[in-house]
């Protein structure tokens, strides 16, 4: 931009303005403005590092979307936007007009820091003003807390982060939780400004000892401030050389306790030049600790009222297996078939459907026990149990251990036919599974006994009923020589 009298006058305005000739691409900076961002003078470097971003969904913002396009194009431009050098950023209110000096038409913004800027001088600014006006961000944020649930607490953190973020006008805003015993430092949440580069995917279990001198700070003092992490001491030269690979000059933390103990910590920090934190700085910090502090410790003892819900959930579902599950071969006991066959009864005779009941009895087991042993018995038990459960698949069968070597299978919906099917396919299972009996007249292999009965819909009997006439049909079975499937065959009788 060539030299004018009025641009050089812009140019020592004691006031932050940005500005170019009409239809130009290149822009000009007041020595004000350039003061903010910690430069003595407006170089071209300095001009060359600026780029604007809008503060909230942190693009940049270039092309037809540059303030100066946008200010061409609107002639009077009001907005937010954060603009970064590459010394630091900085969020500005910005508005624009087009005016003439020495015949040049010149596009002109006005640039104003935020007020409650860390940039800003306390008498700048109205300290109440600021208090107040951290009190009313606190009341909104804890209003969020009161109505958040625990799948929220994550974006709430994040809300939480980036809402001090922007009060301050921070570069980054974090989480750290401490794990194993606080060993290692783990970033959890993070906000950082727009054009402000992130690091929480690079700080993950991150071992506190290679920080010694920020793990003493923070975990016996609560707090770690450094104004100029140039000056840091000899021994935290592991820590100086984190910040300054993240470009952190100032950095403030503050440590976060739970019931339990220490947690971990919350931090901010300054990128591209120091700054000296004020005593309200720490403050707030404090309280934004403080207040995830809570958030976290109601999280956590909600997670131990849910860990101690499924803890008995768990606990009353071993509990009804104890209760009900034949400790042996798995499958229900007399308790749960006895209950099973009241109730299935009460709904078959509702939905006029019909009920069969097997009971089945392993063919002269007290001779296997005594060739065998009782845990070859045993073994003999399960077996029987399993091929049970894979010949019995209806989706509302019961397959239960009704006593000693006896068996019972409740078949809702089953009418006798389809009974006698399943039967037979039972007993022809046992069979071909070929379990070694050689006291059996039959090939020397281990047998069972079927008795069937079966309650019709329009003739419902009690379950004792049910039961004494498969208990029938069974002793049949084993009376005409074993190996076999028999049904009760005498007339039916009505529940009374």
């Amino acid at each position: 931009m060539k030299p004018v009298e009025g641009i050089a006058l812009l140019r020592q305005l004691p006031t932050c303005l940005l500005f170019k000739r009409l239809g130009e691409t290149e822009f000009d900076v007041s020595i004000a403005f350039a003061r903010q961002f910690g430069e003595s003078c407006v170089s071209d470097a300095f001009l060359d590092s600026l780029r604007f971003f809008d503060p909230i969904t942190k693009d940049e913002l270039s092309g037809s979307y540059h303030p100066f396009a946008m200010a061409e194009e609107t002639l009077h431009l009001c907005q937010w936007v954060r603009i970064q050098s590459y010394e630091r950023g900085i969020q500005f209110f910005i508005e624009s007009a087009v005016i003439s000096v020495d015949n040049v038409s010149l596009v002109v913004i006005n640039a104003k820091a935020v007020q409650n800027n860390l940039f800003i001088a306390p008498e700048e600014s109205s300290p109440v003003g600021k208090h107040i006006t951290f009190n009313g961000l606190l009341s909104t944020l804890s209003s969020q807390l009161i109505n958040t649930t625990s799948d929220k607490i994550d974006s709430l953190i994040e809300n939480i982060l980036g809402a001090f973020g922007e009060f301050c006008d921070l570069d980054r805003c974090y989480l750290f939780e401490f794990y194993d015993d606080t060993k290692f430092a783990c970033n959890t949440h993070e906000w950082v400004a727009a054009g402000v580069t992130p690091y929480k995917n690079d700080l993950q279990a991150l071992p506190m000892e290679s920080m010694p001198y920020f793990n003493r700070k923070i975990k016996q003092e609560g707090l770690f401030k450094v104004n100029n992490v140039a000056y840091l001491p000899d021994d935290a030269a592991g820590e100086k050389e984190e910040f300054e690979r993240e470009r952190i000059c100032s950095i403030l933390c503050a440590k976060i306790e739970l019931d339990d103990g220490i947690f971990g910590f919350i931090g901010c920090d300054i990128t591209g030049s120091p700054y000296t934190w004020r005593d309200y700085d720490v403050k707030y910090l404090q309280r934004i600790a403080q207040m995830l502090a809570n958030t976290l410790q109601n999280a956590h003892n909600e997670r131990a009222l849910q860990e101690a819900k499924q803890q008995l959930i768990e606990a009353n579902l071993k509990l009804a297996k104890l209760v009900n599950i034949d400790g042996l071969t798995g499958i229900a006991n007399r308790r749960l078939f006895d209950d099973t066959l009241q109730s299935d009864i009460q709904r078959n005779i509702r939905r006029k459907t019909p009920l069969s009941l097997l009971l089945i009895d392993v063919d002269h087991f007290k001779i296997y026990n005594d060739c065998y042993g009782h845990v070859a018995g045993d073994n003999v038990l399960i077996q029987v149990a399993e091929i049970l459960k894979k010949t019995c698949i209806g989706s509302d069968d019961v397959v239960a251990r009704y006593g000693g070597e006896e068996f019972a299978v409740i078949m809702p919906f089953t009418d006798m036919s389809s009974a006698l099917k399943v039967a037979e396919r039972i007993r022809n299972n046992i069979e071909h599974a070929a379990i070694v009996f050689k006291q059996s007249m039959y090939n020397s292999k281990l047998t069972i006994s079927l008795g069937v009965s079966t309650m019709s819909f329009n003739h419902p009997i009690s379950p004792t009923e049910l039961i004494q006439r498969a208990d029938a049909a069974l002793y049949l079975a084993k009376s005409l020589g074993r190996n076999r499937v028999e049904v009760w065959d005498a007339q039916e009788t009505t529940l009374r």
